[in-house]
């Protein structure tokens, strides 16, 4: 399965080249999906994909309460 529709393609690979650009070194996925809608949601990231989840799963939990403070950078 391709992790982008057709359809969106090419307008997120132009929002992810922007991106870059104002957030240069940085990790950054980029992610669409329709409101309400629990089916497809199309990504992009410069990250490897392993990476992309670890920094998810750290958003998810802080933003769920289960985590406090900042997360370390581990590199």
């Amino acid at each position: 399965m391709d992790l982008i529709e057709q359809k969106h393609r090419h307008p997120m690979r132009a929002a992810m080249d922007a991106l870059k650009e104002v957030f240069p070194g940085m990790g950054i996925t980029l992610m669409v999906f329709n409101y309400g809608d629990m089916g497809r949601m199309n990504y992009i990231s410069t990250a490897k994909r392993e990476d992309m989840l670890k920094a998810m799963k750290g958003f998810i939990a802080r933003h769920e309460g289960r985590m406090m403070g900042e997360p370390h950078n581990q590199s």
